[in-house]
């Protein structure tokens, strides 16, 4: 083909007049042109290169599944040549988010260091890329610090996800050649938070005009994700949804290697959880040492997802709960803090340690299932949540369900307050001696005048300047531990 011609190919293509293999090849047909695969090899290329958008480094040879599922193949030569499947729905694909804790830290720290941004986002392009090659599995380097993999395999995208964790996760050695005198030879480790979905035949993946990614997968990647960073936002944490768990342990002619993961990691259902258009059965993924505790309590917590979808609330949730506590503070690292919380209307410094954690789920449990002390279980519960809310060790899942079930509690126990209260004042003969009825009615006919001199001290106008004397006092006896700062986005 004659450099001319050639040179037409070309502005076609990137004029967008020809954006597919199969429209270049029928324009060579038609235009009886004769070319060599060389040349045929550098204008596919350049398709994929303009056309194919994040998929522009697919081939066969190194992407063999990806190929299969995302190319219609050319009839005569099926693995060199085909169109991507554009606006068409894709199943069987699975993608990980991965974000990179501390990367935009890392940026302001080295902002006068181009250099070390450089050797940082040539890391990330280079080496991550080629590392996840090897499984078969595309990275794409997402806004600055997230990075999606795509694959056509669950337990690829896996290995995928754990070989670029372990890859951030040791200081990284740059090569000689690309350090100046006076810089550093390492760069730093990063924590990872991951979140892995695909295989929906009920929410495939689309890939737009321009190669984008479109579809729910990404959305509920991004959403996962989301997930990990919350419950581990100071280490590396991978989490993934029901289907991928299934596809995990279903996967047909997979290599052996590539199941050997499965020996190392362990699952910890976390439950059916609700976003903002939609829901997941999620799973979080844990291996280190510190997290053996969690073999534990994985099957209670099955039990209590079963026991609250049930509506066992007046019998199993609380014991469950409960016990699950106690596995937890009994079996987790050491911990000995002094936490201040609001008690009775004052604020009291507890010393915390696990025992006392563990003994104040016993209090609980023994306050509503046996003793039927609902007051003192409630403010026993209240106590503990506030107590494991300020502790960064404690699990975070337990340390949800406990704020989820309290919620539920609360509301169930303002309900029981006011039927309590109706039924002693209409029957207080069935309750209380003939003492303490005359004290039960007359404080209750007192109460409402108690009440309004209670709002009158707190809005009247007459004790305007006094109220303000003593928030001022108030203030003054605090603001030295006063602390403000607004928090935005990832921790």
């Amino acid at each position: 083909m004659d450099s001319k011609t050639l040179l037409s190919l070309f502005s076609s293509i990137i004029d967008g007049q020809i954006s597919s293999f199969s429209e270049l090849k029928s324009y060579i047909v038609s235009s009886k042109l004769s070319i060599t695969k060389e040349e045929l090899d550098v204008l596919f290329n350049t398709i994929k290169k303009v056309h194919w958008g994040v998929f522009a480094d697919i081939n066969y040879n190194d992407y063999p599944e990806l190929w299969k599922e995302l190319v219609i193949p050319d009839s005569k030569y099926p693995t060199l040549y085909g169109d991507l499947k554009k606006s068409m729905v894709i199943s069987n694909i699975f993608v990980a988010l991965l974000d990179i804790h501390g990367y935009t830290a890392f940026c302001q720290k080295t902002k006068k260091n181009i250099s070390s941004l450089h050797r940082l986002d040539k890391f990330v392009e280079n080496i991550v890329k080629e590392t996840t090659k090897k499984e078969g599995v595309l990275a794409v380097r997402e806004r600055g610090d997230e990075i999606l993999l795509i694959g056509a395999n669950a337990l690829s995208v896996l290995n995928a996800t754990f070989k670029v964790i372990e890859l951030f996760s040791e200081p990284m050695r740059i090569g000689d050649d690309e350090v100046k005198a006076g810089e550093e030879v390492f760069l730093p480790p990063f924590n990872i938070s991951g979140g892995i979905a695909g295989g929906y035949t009920f929410s495939p993946m689309i890939i737009g005009k321009n190669g984008d990614l479109q579809g729910f997968i990404i959305n509920f990647a991004a959403r996962l994700q989301t997930r990990a960073n919350t419950i581990a936002p100071k280490s590396t944490k991978v989490v993934i949804d029901q289907i991928v768990y299934h596809k995990l342990f279903s996967s047909n002619n997979v290599s052996q290697d590539k199941t050997q993961i499965l020996k190392k990691i362990k699952f910890l259902y976390h439950g059916e959880l609700k976003f903002k258009g939609g829901e997941l059965k999620v799973y979080e993924i844990y291996y280190k040492d510190e997290e053996k505790y969690k073999d534990l309590i994985a099957d209670y917590i099955g039990r209590l997802n079963k026991a609250i979808k049930n509506n066992e609330w007046q019998s199993n949730v609380l014991p469950i709960l409960c016990d699950i506590g106690i596995l937890v503070a009994e079996n987790m690292p050491k911990i000995e803090e002094e936490i201040s919380i609001i008690y009775d209307d004052r604020v009291e410094r507890i010393p915390v340690t696990n025992d006392y954690i563990s003994t104040s789920f016993l209090h609980m449990k023994y306050s509503f299932k046996n003793s039927k002390d609902f007051h003192s279980f409630m403010k026993r519960f209240k106590i503990t949540v506030d107590i494991i809310n300020k502790i960064d060790s404690f699990d975070p899942l337990v340390r949800e369900y406990c704020n989820a079930i309290y919620e539920v509690y609360q509301k169930i126990f303002l309900e029981y307050n006011k039927l309590f209260s109706s039924i002693v004042k209409d029957k207080p003969s069935d309750f209380l001696t003939i003492g303490e009825m005359e004290t039960f009615l007359t404080y209750d006919s007192i109460k409402s005048k108690y009440e309004r001199i209670v709002n009158k001290l707190n809005s009247s106008s007459e004790f305007a300047d006094k109220r303000n004397i003593i928030w001022l006092r108030a203030f003054n006896n605090i603001k030295d531990s006063i602390e403000f700062s607004i928090y935005f986005g990832k921790k």
